[in-house]
């Protein structure tokens, strides 16, 4: 990869609670290129929604952020929060999971989009009205100019989300993080969100980081996925590479838990046990005390992604054995 447009290296984010810090990321490192879309999947809590926060620093005052956040140049994790406001919204947007959380329910949708155009781009009255009108027609919201008016009630959760979208695309952003985008919405919803997000990368040549918990949404949608796990990236890499022969037993897990179109009417599998506990979190390699595959010297140390191909890593020592398996598991040549 060329330089990234974003450089994570060594980010850690850890919350300050009254039995001591809890560490939720730890020593993640991820680039995202310029036009690219960059999934990001794992179990709940595993750590990929305050990642995304983390990027902004969105995540309230008993949080300390670790490690570095590159952007153009600008270390994000250090920037004083004058100059970060600069960066929220304008150059690096985000989308949440529940849209009528997040929209104020008691004004107008052409008034928050507006409000948007006015803090970043410095447009007001008619031509912000414009603008807004011009946002929700990109986003696919009919009548565009009359729905300016209505409030986010009026609207169903896919039109919400899409409002939501307009907001984000307000000042032009060159990264887009989506946080679950779609996980409240019906399947046919969800395909249409995933279609317009993929729609606008290519047409404002924008990045997107995508949260989700569905692996079939990173394979129609992503270029590259990074699985986490207790506040780890376990493995990272193209996602056609990853899905069809995922060399870290967590990833296996995750793939054998989604129905197969190569082993039809055979029941699924799952992943014992729960992810630990953030305050008792395991030495070593934080899935050992749940794979199938672990071995003594998987609970010494922490155990750092190697390189399978130039972009294809893995925190696994046992990534020959499941490559093995996933090839008579997945149905992929290993």
């Amino acid at each position: 990869m060329t330089r990234p447009l974003l450089g994570i290296r060594d980010l850690s984010v850890s919350f300050a609670t009254s039995a001591g810090p809890l560490t939720v990321v730890d020593g993640i490192d991820l680039d995202i290129g310029v036009g690219e879309v960059v999934g990001l999947v794992g179990e709940s809590g595993s750590g990929k929604s305050v990642t995304l926060r983390a990027i902004l620093r969105l995540l309230g005052r008993s949080a300390h952020i670790g490690g570095s956040i590159a952007w153009q140049g600008v270390d994000l994790a250090q920037l004083p929060e004058p100059e970060l406001r600069l960066v929220r919204g304008r150059e690096i947007a985000m989308i949440f999971q529940e849209p009528m959380a997040a929209l104020n329910p008691v004004l107008p949708i052409g008034v928050q989009i507006e409000e948007s155009l006015e803090t970043h781009l410095g447009l007001r009255g008619r031509a912000a009205r414009a603008r807004a009108a011009e946002l929700l027609t990109m986003v696919g919201i009919a009548d565009a100019k009359l729905r300016l008016a209505a409030y986010p009630h009026e609207f169903s959760g896919g039109m919400r989300q899409r409002v939501m979208i307009a907001i984000a695309l307000a000042a032009g952003p060159k990264l887009l993080l989506a946080d679950e985008p779609t996980t409240a919405l019906d399947v046919t919803i969800q395909d249409q969100i995933l279609k317009l997000l993929l729609r606008l990368r290519r047409e404002l040549e924008m990045s997107i980081v995508l949260v989700t918990h569905d692996l079939a949404v990173v394979a129609q949608s992503c270029d590259r996925v990074a699985v986490l796990y207790a506040g780890r990236v376990m493995e990272v890499g193209p996602v056609d590479e990853v899905l069809r022969r995922p060399a870290h037993a967590y990833t296996l897990g995750l793939i054998g838990a989604v129905p197969s179109s190569h082993k039809p009417r055979e029941p699924l599998t799952n992943i014992p046990g729960s992810p630990p506990s953030l305050a008792a979190l395991p030495q070593g390699c934080r899935f050992a005390p749940r794979c199938s595959f672990v071995e003594p010297a998987c609970l010494m140390g922490r155990l750092e992604p190697r390189a399978l191909t130039p972009a294809h890593l893995s925190s696994c020592l046992r990534s020959e054995a499941v490559l093995a398996r996933s090839k008579a598991d997945i149905g992929e040549p290993a």
